[in-house]
Order: C-alpha cells, then structure tokens, then sequence
C-alpha cells in the first residue's frame, strides 16, 4: 500500500470515528445475516473533508476499497468482524446526478460515480454469481483458488500441486458466491415531452441491494459508469454500450419527483387557480385544434388531476384514479384527443391495443418443425416433458438443436432451444399457402412476411391472402434473386412476388410462398419452443416467431427470464393512454380488470410470481363493432369489450358523428383557421422571401392556441396532485345522495331495471374531489358536486339507458344485458319449451309455429328472431334441423 493510500485509510478512519460510530457499531451487530453494508452520505464526507468526497466521485473503485479496508479495519470488539461488509455512498450532488440521455464520454462520466433517476423498466431474478472458484484436481485433490471477473470466467491452466492440466471440478463448497441482479432503469415519463423516446441504462447489482425493486419502481440509482465493446457474431464492432455496476438503489416516494416547479411558477399557479372561470380555460387548453367536445375536455381536466386516494385502517384502499372510456365514430378526433393527454399530463404512457403484445406465442400439436435430426412433430417433441394438459402457460428446460432464421444475415442457421412450452387452449388461425403448406397458430403469433422494405414480423391475425410468408430453401441449391412479375402487380401497385420466389435480402436462402386462404380455427391447446436469440423456428415450413409468455433476457447471456413493466405499470401515477382498446389482445384485456379495479398486476409466469403496481387512470379509445355507433342498440353489443371490464369505467362517453349543418359550419371553420395557421407559420419559417409576417402569424395562431401553455398545465396538474387533498363539504355529500338514491328509486318497483350500481356513487365522489383539485380547494362544494352530476348523467343517458323502454338500466353496462332482454329471453326459452311439448312426435319446436306464437303474445318477431340466433351461437340452443328449435 502507498503512502498515499494509507493516509486516505486513515482519513476514513477519522471520519468513521466522527460520523458513523453508532452506525457502525449497529452495522457490527447485525452483520452479516440482517445487514451487510454501510450507507455513508456525501455531504458527511464532503464535511469531513470535500477534497477526499472530491476523489471519491472520480475513482470510485479505488476509494471504495480503501473506504471498506478502513471499515475492517476499524476498532471493534475481537470477536466481531466485518470481513465482507460494504460502503455504499449515496445522495451525490446534483453536478453528478445526470439524465440517461445526457450521459457522454467527453463529459469523463465514464469511470465516474454518477446518479441516475428513472423507472425500472426490466428486472431479472436474483441469481449467485461467482467472484472466488475453488478448482479441485481430480487427480490429486489440490484446490486452486481464481478470482472471478465480469470478463469471463478464468479456468486454471494447471494444477498447483501436481502441475497436471486437469481435468478440474468447481468445489461449491469451497467456492465464494454473492447474489447478482440486473435492471434497466429507463427515463421516468415526465422527465419528458411529448414524442421524446425514453432512455434507457442497464444497472448490475450484486450482493444486500438486489431483489429491492420491481418493474414499475421510480429509483434513483448512484452507481459506476462503465462502457463495454459491441460484437456483430463473433466480430468486435467500433461501437460500445454504456452500463453502470449499481452502489445504492433508492426507491423513489415522491409523486412527480422530476417536476421542477420554481416559485415563478407557483405564483402563476396560484394565480390561474384564482380565476372565475378556471374550468373554461381548463377546457379551451385541452386539444384546442379539436373543435367541440366541450364535455369530454370537462371530463378529461377531472381525470388529470383525479380524486384523492383513501387509506383506511382496516389497510383497504379505495382509488382515487379516474377511468375514462371513449367509444365512437371514426375521424371523430379519439386518437387526438389521446395524444394530447399524454403530453400535457405529467406521467403519462400511451399505446395502442392493436400493438400491445400478449404471452402464449404458439403453434398446434400437429406442427411439424425442422430439426437436426429431422422434421418432428412439436407433441411428440414436448409431451415427453410436459405429459398432461395444462390450466397456465407451463415450461421446462430442453436443449434441442432445431434451424432458426437468421435476420443479420438473412440465412437458415442451426440453433438450440433453451425451454419447451405447453400452453393452454387459445384462439387460433390457418394459414394455406399456393405450394399447399399450411400454419396453424394462436391469433396473436407472429409470421415472417414479406414487407415494404424487406422482411418483418406480422401477427398471424393480420395476414390476409395476397400476402407472402418467409419458407427457407433447404436443399442448398442457388437460386437467382427475387423474381418479380413486372407485369402483374398487388392492388396498391406494387410488383407482385410470383410463388417460391427467393427474398431480396443479399446471401439469402429464404423463398416466398403466396398466402391463398386464411381461417379462424376455435380454440386449440399449443405448443412452443424458446430459441435465444433469433427468438423463431420454422414451423411447417414457415419462420414463426416465438415469444415465451415471460420477457426472454437480453442482458448478457440470454438464460434467465426477466419481468418487464408494461403500459399501465410504467404510468403508475399517471395517465396511461390505451389507443384502439377493443383490438387489445384477449390475455391482455384480462389482465386489465385487475390494474382497473385493485390498482395491481399479478404475474405468475414462467417460475416468476410477482404484483406490479399499477396506480394509474386509463383513458380508453374503442371503436363499435360495425363501424358506427347505433344509439338504438345496447353499448354491450356494439363494442367487443366484455362487460365486466367496461363496466370498471368510471364514465363512458359516446363520440358520434352526426351531420348539423350549424355545427358542420363552425366545424369547417375551425380546421381551416387551424390549418391556415399552420400554413401561414410553415411559410414564414420555411421560406427565405415569405412576405408572411411573424405578427399575421401570431395574430393567427392566437385564435387556435391554447389558454393555458402546454408547460404550465402540466406543472400545475403536478403541483395540485402533490399538494392539494379536499375533503367532501355537507353540501356536496348532500347533493351526491341526493342524486343517487334518486337514480335508485327508479327501481324501486319489482319489474323495474336496477337503474344504476353504487360504482357510479364511487365515480361521482372521485369526480368531485378532483373538481376541487381544479381550484387548488381544500374542500368539494356543492357546486363541484353538480358539475360533476351532470356529466354523470349525461354519460348515463348515452350509454346507461335501455333502448327498448327508455329507462336507466345498469345491466345494459355491467352485465350486457338489459332486464327487457333478460325478460325476452325467459319469455322465448318458456315459449319453446311450450311448443315442443306440444309437438312431442316432432325433433323440436317448430320454427315456424314458435314465431307465429310469438307474434300472438306480443313478442316482436323480428326480435325473437334475433334471441333464436343470439342463443344458438351461446349453445343454450340447437337446431336438430333447419325447421325445429330445441332448448339445451
């Protein structure tokens, strides 16, 4: 050791003795099974002696060694030692805690201790790891102790007692291990702006910090920053990735912990809270290039600031979030009105349903897939490990050496499988081919297609005939590159690929095959196969992409399973805007009931059990059924969107498209304005002698631009959700009951619809808090309460009502089914079975009697005809022939 390495020794003994004298002793008495590091703060040290906290910050690695050596070290009772205890320093100055995305190598960040602030995107488990090998000569028993490194793992070359070369055994007990973990902690949501990609930086953990955090967790991170080489295959390239070997990892309380609000702003805050017609500007500030929808806007603003959150002291907890579902015509503006929420809210995510991914990737039994040892089928390949059916997604560890597709270089490779997968039953669909191959898989497994530009990955769902899948030459013989028929093309004019024509990709042994019919197939138990790193295998004949039902690791060596956070994870506290909800994958939407309602996601997949927190509001956008919305026909049956989860919405707004030529006027008038400003802005800016001036352009724009700026909204959201809790006035508690016993005496009669749930009490208190949270008010008034009452109402009258008899029927959305169909329904099965005991001698009722009956008893024929075909596709009827009906 140095002269100057002990001198630093000794000044960490000092600052011990002055600082952390009863941590330490705490530390001696809990170590090693409760507690095996010190926490030291940098502004202790920086007291202490700023030049040491200086060289701390720039030689981490040399500094914490000495810092622990100083730790074992220390004066401490004989029996006591401390032998592998740490020092984490943690709450470093802002100069060294950095944005992901601003982390560079000319600023010296590299080898540097930095923080970094962000939302743990990904989690591996917790597995030991190697740092000391005890090598056992199986010749001669001697032990050779290595020193392991994150460079690979050191084998000895020779015995040290009979300078033989092995072979050697890995002694366990003997060995030293430490547990190890790996994060990608990714750039919190509202560190950003709207259209920013997020960021991210992969953290290793070892040792008393792993297992603290999971996927949706806002950390703070103090760590080493490091880079390491990229490889293209077994090539070195130019390019390095950045990682950081993680020190302290504190997870984050705070709401909003990026926000910087200064006073100016809390001033302009405070005095836009003070405005009479706050909520006006409010409205007017959300999506101003939307004309109309005053309500929703109203009903948006609520949700960004939401109710306030109730802990009890039972340990329940009642949700303060707001749930907000759009369902309505196309080109009504849905999808904007999504976007600019998620910009202007301060955590926020948005995604689309059609784009979400789903677990149970997967082919049917009879799929047979290219091995080295031939073409097998994928039962007979997992069943010997997987016997009898499952009720989950279940997976074993195989190594079976198959051929996979190669997207680097855009070859058949021979790979090997790492798990085998049994799957329970799930929707499916067929492909045919022109050369006769067919794929039969779940709806949501990807296929290898031939694209725009090249070769991409389209969910079997989506391909349609016309299209070419991806089937790889086996038989090795050249062919010439992609034939075209110049003279035939695809409807959209694109050169059409004849049949077995080779793909465009240089080096390439991969053939198109023309897709001619496709079909869904019903449910059907699956199959799949896990292959790191190309992640595909040709089933069939054609490249099928596999994704196993937990995240696959791509940090480091590809063999562990890693827990991703999804949308409404990584938007806890937030706003997580769901485009196109009604084309959500079916496993997804499930899953969706649980983070509506308790707040939370359960996984339990691939050997990982585990509950995310998701404390967000969902603004949802759907689509009907048939394209347009019928306000004549029951919302259960115009949106592909079971009613257990519809009904989890705290409002549902229908957004319509109906021609008025006063509204259509004012409509027209206020895109053109809108667009005029935008062309008068691009004239201005984009060309050298516009005679546009930059005051037409503001007067313009002006009249499109929001009353409030984007920026400030965003920061007074935040400030009222961090600081403002109203609690309910007599009044407003008043006029809620009021309003809902009055909405449930309408039921009161016996043959009378249950007009409303105490779900829609719920919504309307939540509703009203964040009314108040508007104001900045400390209490919901009475005028809150009736605010939000008339959306309420308005929302029922759209959607809650029953289109038969006019009346509030909750069932219409919580079940539905409305109480007149249920009473329809009964009425028909009773008819049936009247008339088929009445023609006994007969296979059933006779269609033709039953709606002739019907018409007698006042039952709409057209409706029963209806109900017939409704109740045959639920299997409570059947038609032994074309003429007679018979209930089940």
């Amino acid at each position: 050791m140095s002269q100057v390495e002990r001198q630093e020794l000794e000044e960490f003994r000092g600052f011990y003795r002055r600082y952390y004298e009863d941590d330490i002793a705490e530390l001696a008495q809990r170590y090693p099974n409760e507690q095996r590091s010190l926490y030291v703060e940098y502004d202790d040290l920086y007291r202490f002696d700023a030049e040491l906290a200086e060289r701390y910050l720039n030689k981490p690695e040399d500094m914490r060694e000495i810092a622990e050596e100083a730790l074992r070290t220390y004066d401490l009772p004989a029996d006591v030692s401390l032998g592998q205890a740490h020092v984490r320093l943690r709450g470093l100055p802002a100069s060294n805690t950095i944005d992901i995305r601003n982390i560079r190598v000319v600023d010296d960040h590299i080898g540097s201790m930095v923080a970094v602030q962000g939302i743990v995107r990904k989690a591996t488990d917790v597995r030991p790891k190697i740092v000391e090998a005890a090598f056992e000569c199986q010749r001669c028993g001697t032990m050779t102790y290595i020193p392991q490194s994150d460079s690979g793992f050191q084998e000895p070359h020779e015995c040290q007692g009979c300078e033989r070369q092995g072979p050697f055994r890995i002694n366990h007990d003997q060995s030293e291990f430490v547990d190890a973990q790996t994060i990608r902690v990714q750039e919190s949501p509202e560190g950003l702006r709207g259209g920013e990609t997020p960021q991210a930086i992969d953290v290793y953990l070892e040792d008393d910090v792993c297992g603290e955090v999971t996927p949706g967790d806002h950390v703070s991170v103090a760590g080493v920053l490091h880079i390491e080489q990229q490889t293209s295959g077994n090539e070195k390239t130019a390019l390095f990735d950045l990682y950081m070997d993680g020190v302290t990892v504190t997870i984050e309380d705070e709401e909003f912990e990026d926000m910087d609000i200064s006073d100016e702003d809390v001033a302009e805050i405070l005095e836009l809270a003070d405005s009479p017609d706050i909520y006006e500007k409010m409205v007017d500030s959300v999506a101003p290039s939307i004309y109309g929808y005053e309500q929703e806007k109203l009903a948006i603003v609520l949700q960004l600031f939401g109710g306030v959150t109730k802990h009890l002291p039972d340990e329940s907890r009642i949700r303060g979030d707001l749930h907000m579902l759009l369902i309505g015509d196309p080109g009504t503006g849905k999808s904007q009105l999504l976007s600019y929420t998620q910009n202007i809210a301060p955590r926020s995510v948005y995604t689309s349903g059609k784009g979400s991914s789903a677990a149970g990737l997967c082919v049917t039994g009879d799929t047979l897939v290219h091995t080295t040892d031939g073409i097998r089928r994928i039962e007979d390949i997992v069943t010997p490990d997987i016997p009898e059916s499952v009720e989950t997604e279940t997976a074993v560890e195989r190594a079976l050496d198959l051929y996979t597709y190669d997207e680097a270089t855009g070859e058949t490779t021979v790979a090997s499988t790492s798990h085998v997968w049994r799957m329970p039953p799930k929707p499916c669909r067929r492909i045919e081919t022109a050369s006769g191959t067919q794929l039969e898989t779940s709806r949501n497994t990807p296929v290898l297609t031939c694209g725009d530009d090249g070769p991409e990955w389209t969910p079997i769902s989506e391909v349609e005939a016309g299209d070419h899948v991806g089937t790889p030459n086996f038989d090795g013989i050249e062919r010439s590159s992609p034939a075209t028929d110049e003279s035939a093309e695809d409807p959209d004019g694109a050169p059409a690929m004849t049949d077995g024509a080779v793909g465009s990709t240089d080096g390439a042994d991969l053939e198109w095959d023309r897709v001619v019919t496709t079909v869904d197939t019903g449910e059907k138990e699956l199959y799949d196969l896990t292959v790191p790193e190309t992640n595909n295998f040709v089933a069939n004949g054609v490249v099928t992409h596999n994704t196993a039902a937990a995240v696959r690791d791509d940090f480091g060596d590809g063999q562990q399973w890693t827990l991703e956070a999804g949308a409404l994870v990584l938007a806890d506290k937030g706003i997580a805007a769901i485009d196109e909800l009604d084309k959500m994958a079916e496993d997804d939407r499930s899953a969706m009931h649980e983070a509506l309602e308790q707040q939370s996601i359960s996984i339990s997949k691939a050997g990982i059990n585990a509950t995310l927190k998701s404390r967000c509001s969902l603004l949802g956008a759907a689509n009907p059924k048939y394209g347009r919305f019928d306000q004549y026909e029951p919302i259960g049956e115009q949106i592909d969107l079971e009613p257990a989860l519809i009904s989890r919405f705290d409002l549902i707004f229908t957004v319509t498209d109906q021609p008025d030529p006063d509204h259509d006027a004012k409509l027209a008038d206020h895109i053109l304005t809108t667009n005029y400003a935008g062309e008068l802005n691009t004239q201005q800016t984009e060309m050298t002698n516009s005679e546009v001036t930059r005051q037409q352009v503001e007067d313009v724009q002006e009249e499109v631009a929001p009353v409030v700026d984007a920026e400030l909204l965003r920061k007074y959201v935040a400030y009222s959700k961090r600081n403002c809790f109203p609690r309910m006035t007599d009044a407003a508690r008043d006029a809620i009951q009021e309003f809902y016993v009055d909405l449930r005496s309408k039921g009161a009669d016996e043959d009378a619809p249950v007009p409303v749930t105490a779900r829609k009490l719920e919504a309307t208190v939540r509703l009203a808090e964040a009314s108040a949270r508007v104001r900045l008010a400390d209490e919901v008034t009475a005028d809150d309460a009736e605010r939000v009452i008339e959306i309420v109402r308005s929302c029922l009258q759209d959607i809650g009502v029953d289109p038969e008899t006019g009346e509030f029927d909750a069932d219409v959305v919580e079940t539905g089914t409305s109480k007149s169909q249920r009473d329809r329904i009964k009425n028909l099965k009773d008819l049936l079975r009247e008339v088929d005991e009445e023609y006994e001698d007969e296979p059933g009722a006779p269609r033709d009697q039953v709606l002739e009956r019907a018409d007698e008893v006042g039952m709409d024929r057209s409706k029963v005809e209806d109900e017939i075909e409704k109740l045959k596709t639920k299997g409570d009827l059947y038609m032994p022939d074309g003429d007679h009906i018979k209930v089940v």
